[in-house]
């Protein structure tokens, strides 16, 4: 179903014409960038594997929040049509808060295809997160990926206290003696000192093998 421009100014930002045209691409793009396909399903899985592919591309490309949310839409409105129309009703009514944002249509996708039982089994599954046999690397992508498919907005300093207490022992208190000043430079530290610890591993194990000469 084609929106006119008045039911759409005011509830997420006007599109141009020639994107209103073209709805039944399979792939919604700019010059720059081209969003995957969404196929609407109900499995939440599949769509938050939708969700963190086209944040990834966000994030790549730098796309403003304005561009954000014009392109995501062109996405949302082919594939899920009939909701995506009642949800403008409802914004109209006052019944819903206004689209603007990209975090804004993440609610919304959110409340219509994540299931509070899912969500909620995610956050049992981000309470228990912890390092364990992992790479330092692999758990806190683990870790990026929980709270992206919670759409949940930590504080750097909250995920820092996350990515830390699941760390393993010997990482932790190594860290404890180091000044970091962004959870980026904190991963980076952890898997520098992960590796000092695995390369003095494999030295403390050649030695007892007998295999080391000096």
């Amino acid at each position: 179903m084609h929106y006119g421009s008045q039911e759409h100014d005011g509830l997420v930002h006007t599109f141009a014409k020639r994107h209103h045209q073209h709805h039944h691409q399979a792939q919604h793009s700019f010059d720059f960038v081209k969003l995957p396909s969404f196929s609407g399903s109900n499995d939440p899985t599949l769509y938050l594997e939708w969700e963190a592919k086209v944040e990834h591309l966000f994030n790549v490309y730098k796309v403003t929040e304005d561009q954000q949310v014009r392109l995501a839409s062109l996405v949302v409105f082919y594939y899920v049509n009939q909701w995506w129309q009642q949800t403008v009703m409802d914004i109209r009514l006052n019944k819903r808060s206004t689209v603007v944002s990209w975090n804004d249509l993440k609610a919304c996708m959110h409340a219509r295809l994540v299931p509070p039982p899912y969500r909620k089994e995610l956050l049992l599954k981000l309470q228990r997160l912890h390092q364990g046999p992992r790479t330092v690397d692999k758990y806190f992508k683990d870790l990026e990926t929980t709270l992206t498919k919670i759409n949940m907005h930590d504080s750097e300093d909250s995920t820092i206290t996350r990515f830390v207490s699941g760390l393993r022992t010997k990482i932790k208190d190594v860290l404890e003696l180091y000044e970091y000043s962004s959870l980026k430079k904190l991963v980076h530290l952890a898997i520098k000192v992960e590796s000092k610890i695995l390369k003095k591993r494999t030295f403390k194990n050649t030695l007892n093998d007998g295999s080391y000469k000096s």
